[in-house]
């Protein structure tokens, strides 16, 4: 329990650090929309590999398993944004 509790608050700092990242970039250039979710994408297969390495069984599935979710929902918000884009003109 105390893992899911330290995963949550990384998580949730993660995802602040990134929205924020986010923002800023946005306001400087509108063509770079992609970069949020590839960072994202980075950093959960970097934690999948890690917890691939350093834990056993269900444990390290469990992060490999958050990373395709991370990723598919990565692509996906990034399809939906450039499609938004396009149409928006």
């Amino acid at each position: 329990m105390q893992n899911f509790v330290y995963l949550f608050i990384a998580t949730v700092i993660v995802v602040i650090v990134v929205s924020v990242f986010s923002s800023i970039l946005r306001k400087k250039n509108h063509c770079l929309t992609w970069v949020t979710g590839a960072l994202l994408t980075v950093i959960s297969f970097i934690v999948a590999v890690i917890s691939y390495f350093t834990l056993d069984g269900w444990e390290s599935m469990s992060f490999f398993f958050l990373f395709i979710s991370v990723l598919v929902g990565s692509l996906f918000g990034t399809l939906v944004s450039k499609l938004q884009k396009s149409t928006s003109h």
